[in-house]
């Protein structure tokens, strides 16, 4: 059994799912749109499970998904029940920013304050923001959040690029780590990158950071 197979069965015991509705006779002639559109739905399908296999690992908890949203290498599910949270969140290994192994974009092109390597990225901690950057692929998600179905969650634009922009505490899941309190946060594709900024700001003055990262 594959590990995405014993996933799925674990998430299963942690999930309220309502059942699947029956199918009509005209759902049924209608296979040569189904085949059309079965590679997205399975793709769509392995993300959202994927996530949530990650996302609600934690015993005793149980949840409902109630949406699902995505960019390249990150991924928000909205629930109706957060897991246990910490505060505490180590970033990485500090570094000076020209240790980095690739151009770090900058906000205004502003030199932060402190850099750390962690978490397949680069964390850059600015005065009341912090910025996460990372190269995205084809690969599992790095990113992993949950949020309260309540949340203020929607996809935004990013100079023609896509985002997702959360408007409250969530919970924030980063590899091999616990899920950790996070706030406002703006994520976003840009080039071949995925940046996450996550600043006590409102959605415009977010927007307004993420246009002058070069």
């Amino acid at each position: 059994m594959t590990d995405l197979e014993l996933e799925l069965r674990d998430l299963a015991a942690h999930l309220d799912m309502p059942p699947a509705p029956p199918l009509s006779g005209t759902v049924l002639a209608r296979v040569t749109r189904r085949r059309r559109r079965r590679r997205f739905v399975a793709l769509a399908a392995a993300c959202a499970f994927a996530t949530l296999a990650v996302a609600f690992a934690v015993p005793g908890s149980r949840a409902s998904l109630l949406r699902f949203f995505h960019v390249r290498g990150a991924a928000v599910a909205l629930v109706d029940r957060l897991p246990p949270l910490t505060t505490h969140r180590w970033l990485g290994q500090r570094i000076a920013p020209g240790q980095a192994g690739s151009r770090l974009l900058l906000p205004s092109g502003r030199r932060p304050e402190r850099v750390y390597a962690g978490d397949g990225g680069y964390w850059l901690r600015y005065p009341g923001l912090l910025l996460f950057e990372f190269a995205s692929g084809d690969g599992p998600e790095v990113l992993k959040k949950a949020t309260l179905g309540k949340t203020d969650v929607e996809y935004v634009d990013v100079d023609g690029e896509p985002g997702v922009w959360i408007g409250a505490r969530h919970a924030l899941y980063l590899p091999g780590g616990p899920p950790v309190a996070a706030g406002r946060v703006l994520i976003w594709q840009h080039g071949p990158l995925t940046l996450r900024l996550e600043a006590a700001v409102g959605l415009e003055r977010a927007l307004a950071v993420a246009l002058s990262v070069r």
